[in-house]
């Protein structure tokens, strides 16, 4: 009996090490890329299911939320599951999205904005009404069917970029007077011609390895070009440029969800930026 047992054991270790290792090239480049192996994993068959490939796959991964492609939005958890046995669940909002801007503002295939997070004086996925102080500056940079998400770069310079669904990212320079919300000009911040392929997903946040490019066959990340320097000299700042992650351009088909800080892959494996 003992002797079966040990046989089933090995048989189910031989399993898992043969698992890991079919992905073990992919997990070397993207530590190779400047990520830590996380020792959770990530488990959301309707976003993703790993067995076949199936599932309504991720379009933006922005903080702890996942905007899938057809506009589900699911909320994750990734150090604990949820108890639907997940680490990832629907919340009580049943609207498709369109687009969305930072952590705070929804635009649902309805029109309406909805406000993301909520706070003492409003709930969560509740209807922004147009008495909200900044209603006019969200309907400035959400408007648009074009586009599809919206970063703040400097709320106090009134400078935002949009990324719309031509690849192009853009920046719009909003100001306000006589308390009112206006449109000063726009500018191409980002051209799809300059990456070979339309951006369809970013983040900014200045010199700092959160801020990246998505387009449809790589991502671009801020990375640190005089890293054994800054590492090394307390009077020696880090220097950034937005570079081609080749690492990650190699594993690009793997990698189901980033949001600058986090990686998800395929696999389920959960990858954090270590620079």
């Amino acid at each position: 009996m003992k002797r079966i047992k040990y046989i089933i054991l090995f048989l189910i270790v031989v399993v898992l090490v043969g698992c890991d290792y079919k992905y073990a090239s992919f997990t070397r480049e993207i530590r190779h890329s400047g990520f830590s192996l996380s020792s959770y994993s990530f488990k959301c068959p309707p976003v993703y299911n790993k067995e076949d490939g199936t599932g309504d796959k991720p379009r933006f991964y922005i903080g702890n939320y996942i905007l899938t492609e057809s506009g589900v939005l699911y909320e994750t958890n990734l150090g604990k599951q949820y108890s639907n046995n997940m680490n990832c669940k629907k919340p009580n909002f049943s609207e498709k999205i369109d687009a969305i801007f930072d952590l705070k503002i929804v635009k649902a295939e309805d029109g309406q904005y909805y406000y993301l997070n909520g706070s003492e004086e409003v709930p969560a996925y509740s209807v922004v009404p147009q008495s909200d102080e900044d209603y006019e500056l969200y309907n400035i940079l959400l408007k648009e069917s074009s586009v599809v998400r919206v970063v703040t770069v400097n709320s106090k310079g009134g400078i935002y970029y949009v990324l719309k669904n031509d690849g192009n990212i853009y920046q719009y320079n909003i100001y306000m007077e006589n308390n009112e919300w206006l449109l000063d000009t726009t500018e191409l911040a980002y051209s799809y011609s300059e990456f070979g392929s339309k951006i369809i997903d970013f983040n900014y946040n200045g010199s700092n390895s959160t801020t990246y490019i998505k387009t449809e066959t790589s991502y671009y990340r801020m990375m640190v070009t005089n890293q054994e320097k800054c590492s090394k000299y307390a009077d020696v700042a880090c220097d950034y440029k937005l570079k081609l992650d080749e690492g990650l351009k190699g594993t690009y088909d793997k990698i189901l969800a980033y949001n600058g800080s986090t990686l998800i892959t395929t696999y389920g494996k959960i990858f954090n930026v270590v620079n």
